[in-house]
């Protein structure tokens, strides 16, 4: 089609037939977008019950394990004479055939005083000069190990690695710093957990190790 060869009248119906194509295409997004927005609403509503069924029995179940679990972890304590400051305790049968683990997950923070071992750090790094092999080493952990997050607080797993870097370090009072952050440390128990495996048979008399790992819900 020649647009240039068109009269006036056709190419304003011509317009006319572009605009209705584009308005139906608009019409038709909004008609599929309120159709998934109906399909979301309708799946939701229809499994959100059975799932919240299935994590109620979750957290049944792992408040069970515990209380079965509990007399066995106090004997384990008076047989071997250690005191239960574990987050989880792990149990395997002698058979090899299953294993269990109940436990705590934890999180770990800060009390406030970490700040003057990152201070004493960065004061041997600042005393350090420039061809000090330790000197590279500690600005890398000053860098990435010590560098807080957008709460500002430090990174509990970079911590691990900080210790790591003592002997290597080998100064007191970089030693004193890291320290001084690893006793600021504090964790708090939060959720309860039962993960572990069982070997069982499938159908085809192929041995599989099943695991399972189930989480309950804060209290």
């Amino acid at each position: 089609m020649n647009i240039d060869k068109l009269t006036p009248a056709e190419r304003k119906d011509l317009l006319k037939q572009l605009e209705a194509k584009e308005n139906q295409a608009i019409q038709k997004r909004k008609d599929d977008i309120e159709a998934f927005k109906g399909m979301v609403d309708e799946m939701v509503a229809a499994k959100a019950p059975i799932l919240a069924e299935f994590g109620k029995q979750q957290n049944q179940i792992v408040e069970s394990t515990f209380n079965d679990f509990e007399a066995v972890i106090k004997l384990k304590n008076d047989l071997y004479g250690t005191k239960d400051k574990q987050a989880s305790h792990t149990f395997t049968s002698r058979d090899g055939n299953a294993s269990i683990v109940v436990g705590y997950n934890e999180i770990i923070g800060f009390d406030g005083t970490e700040g003057a071992g990152v201070q004493k750090i960065k004061t041997v790094i600042a005393g350090l000069s420039a061809d000090d092999e330790n000197r590279e080493v500690l600005a890398d952990l000053l860098n990435t190990f010590l560098k807080p997050d957008k709460k500002g607080n430090l990174n509990p797993t970079r911590v691990a690695e900080l210790v790591s870097k003592k002997d290597k370090v080998n100064n007191p009072l970089f030693s004193e710093g890291v320290d001084i952050i690893v006793a600021a440390q504090f964790k708090n128990r939060s959720s309860m957990y039962v993960r572990g495996w069982q070997r069982i048979q499938c159908e085809n008399g192929k041995e599989i190790k099943l695991q399972f790992s189930i989480t309950a819900n804060e209290k």
